[in-house]
């Protein structure tokens, strides 16, 4: 079972989905500190997206953050030189960030697991028009192959979503947007929102 507590990952434009994976690179003493910390331990912390970019010169030690994040394993980590590493983190669950913890040099939180019903119904009709979006973007974007790539992979079909949400040009703030939906259908309708959104130009 993982502390009640957990280490709290704030970065200003990367949003982590459950089931997806990402690189990180830690250079700063204090997520140094951290990553030395969870590799000793229970290998997770929680990412979370910043409301804004930290102002020049700080660290984002107090910058304003989205309470809804992603539980995520450390599944791969590579030591470098002056302390540094190279993680490669999975995201595990969607979590909401009930409080944050002083007392360390990096931040922490307490967090709740928020449910995600995936066996809710997809409808048919639903699931036809989000590919049909799926292909006016990537051929807006030029990017029809790298979309079968994603589309072929032996996947269930929120953490087929998950990726997409991963790999497509989104916003961060639609990112975050997409992370918060409660159910499959939600999310699906989520995207198909963002891609008509792109596809138009983002712009009413």
């Amino acid at each position: 079972m993982l502390p009640a507590i957990l280490p709290l990952f704030p970065l200003p434009s990367v949003v982590l989905f459950p089931q997806t994976f990402l690189p990180v690179y830690i250079f700063e003493p204090r997520y140094q500190e951290m990553t030395v910390e969870v590799l000793n331990s229970h290998h997770h912390l929680i990412l979370t997206l910043m409301r804004q970019t930290p102002e020049p010169g700080t660290l984002g030690e107090t910058a304003p953050i989205f309470d809804v994040g992603c539980l995520a394993e450390v599944v791969r980590a590579e030591p470098l030189t002056g302390g540094r590493w190279n993680l490669l983190l999975q995201g595990k669950a969607t979590v909401k960030i009930t409080g944050e913890c002083p007392g360390k040099p990096f931040r922490q939180a307490e967090y709740q697991e928020l449910p995600f019903d995936s066996a809710m119904l997809w409808p048919g009709p639903h699931r036809r028009r989000l590919m049909e979006s799926l292909d006016a973007f990537a051929a807006s974007e030029g990017i029809e192959a790298q979309l079968k790539e994603l589309l072929d992979l032996p996947l269930e079909d929120t953490d087929r979503l998950n990726t997409l949400a991963m790999a497509l040009d989104f916003e961060p703030t639609e990112r975050q947007f997409l992370l918060e939906s409660p159910d499959l259908p939600t999310l699906a309708d989520r995207m198909l929102q963002l891609l008509d959104f792109a596809v138009g130009g983002r712009s009413l």
